[in-house]
């Protein structure tokens, strides 16, 4: 496992995902909400193993409270947390932004039974385009409260990235990539975010465990013509490199320029530390990454996204 110093942290590559703590997730879990003991074991056998980084979000069911919980038994060091603030909706209008904001984090604080987490960001990008500046300033005053270290936005494509680097108030973000979604490298973007010393968490590397499916046995219309066939190409890259899917995955994005540490979430505790060991894979060979580049250069993540984004059943 790397590792990469922001300010006093060591940020290692991979970060523990929590929102399947909180919530029903993912298209390839069927095992559901783990309960509190299942969540506190999966916490510990990442941190047990070099992990010194977590994500979370007061959008994420009781994902805050579950692991605000685990830390009162957690004799180790503090990992690096980030967590987010939910959308100023329109039925807070009569709630000023700076209350909004202060108000979540410190629910936050409290949920997590923390002084301070290390990085804030906006849950919903449509804060920033709506409130610009005012909510940027609103965001900077996290920090001199001592609330965080750094702040900023989660974003999707590269719109948002560039909106996002107009404001020097903010330094840290999350968006969306994969080897079946590249926009944000081929935009240009991440390398936008590198030269601007963003610290940047990469999310939905493995696409919700959409590419752990049998492509054979997909029987969403969408998917079935989107994704599919897509599925069986990595197949067949991955078992020409003798490598699992989620080996390449982990290695096409932990080595792309810009990238801090990957978001990956679990379902058990031995899947934790089998997603810590992906990152020992050695780096892809060049040729290797080109054909990556060009069989995935046109995946049409929008109409995926359509099914992905639709609510899991509650179990």
């Amino acid at each position: 496992m790397n590792f990469k110093q922001i300010g006093p942290n060591k940020v290692s590559s991979m970060t523990i995902g929590t929102v399947q703590l909180g919530l029903n997730y993912g298209i390839a879990n069927n095992g559901g909400q783990p309960d509190e003991a299942k969540s506190f074991s999966m916490l510990r056998a990442a941190f047990e193993n070099g992990i010194t980084s977590l994500d979370t979000a007061r959008a994420y069911g009781n994902s805050e409270d579950v692991i605000g919980r685990f830390l009162k038994t957690w004799e180790g060091p503090l990992p690096y947390i980030t967590t987010k603030v939910p959308q100023h909706s329109n039925s807070q209008s009569e709630t000023s932004l700076e209350a909004h904001v202060i108000n979540s984090v410190e629910t936050s604080l409290e949920r997590l039974g923390v002084k301070k987490v290390n990085a804030v960001m906006l849950h919903n990008v449509a804060d920033m385009y709506a409130y610009g500046n005012e909510i940027a300033d609103v965001m900077q005053g996290l920090i001199r409260r001592g609330y965080t270290d750094q702040v900023g936005v989660s974003g999707y494509v590269k719109e948002d990235v560039d909106e996002m680097l107009k404001y020097p108030q903010y330094n840290v973000t999350q968006v969306p990539m994969s080897i079946f979604d590249q926009r944000l490298i081929a935009s240009g973007a991440t390398m936008n975010l590198k030269n601007a010393d963003y610290t940047v968490f990469v999310r939905s590397v493995f696409l919700q465990g959409l590419f752990f499916l049998d492509p054979d046995k997909i029987e969403d219309p969408i998917l079935v013509e989107h994704a599919a066939p897509k599925i069986r190409i990595l197949r067949e890259i991955a078992k020409a490199e003798g490598m699992s899917i989620a080996q390449l995955a982990i290695a096409f994005m932990r080595d792309t320029a810009g990238v801090t540490s990957l978001v990956l979430g679990a379902d058990t505790p031995d899947q934790v530390r089998e997603n810590i060991a992906y990152f020992d894979a050695p780096a892809l060979d060049k040729k290797v990454m080109e054909r990556l580049q060009k069989e995935f250069a046109f995946v049409d993540i929008p109409e995926i996204m359509k099914v992905l984004s639709r609510p899991k059943p509650q179990k």
